[in-house]
Formats: structure tokens, C-alpha cells, sequence
């Protein structure tokens, strides 16, 4: 995995989870509950993993300076 691979999951990670804890302190009405969290840092999670295996797929795909060395070589 590339360095960029690597810092776009990150990224995505923390907004994903930021987002899940703004989501329970809005619904919340300030107060952060377990309640509401726990659901929200599910989604989160199932989120993150499809893009992971969607970045996943499009990277493999990607052509590399090497295959395209060897293609037109």
C-alpha cells in the first residue's frame, strides 16, 4: 500500500468517526450517550471497510510507471 493509499484511509477514518460522534452529540442534544454512539461508530466502521475494498480494487487496476514500461516496450 502506497503512502497516499495509507493517508486517504486515515482520512477517511476520521471523518467517518468524527461524523459519528457529531451525529450522537446533535441527536443527543449535547449529551454524548453510549446509546447513540455505539450505532453511528458501527456505520462507520461498515463505511470505511467498503471504501477500503474499493480503493482496494481501483489501485490494482491503476497502472504502475512499470506496467506501462513493460506494455509499450
Amino acid at each position: 500500500m502506497t503512502r497516499r493509499a495509507l493517508l486517504r484511509r486515515v482520512v477517511a477514518a476520521l471523518a467517518l468517526v468524527a461524523a459519528a460522534f457529531g451525529s450522537a452529540l446533535f441527536w443527543g442534544e449535547g449529551n454524548l450517550e453510549a446509546g447513540e454512539l455505539w450505532p453511528n461508530l458501527l456505520v462507520a466502521a461498515i463505511g470505511l471497510a467498503v471504501l477500503h475494498f474499493r480503493w482496494r480494487a481501483q489501485e490494482r487496476r491503476a497502472l504502475t510507471p512499470r506496467r506501462i514500461r513493460d506494455t509499450f516496450e
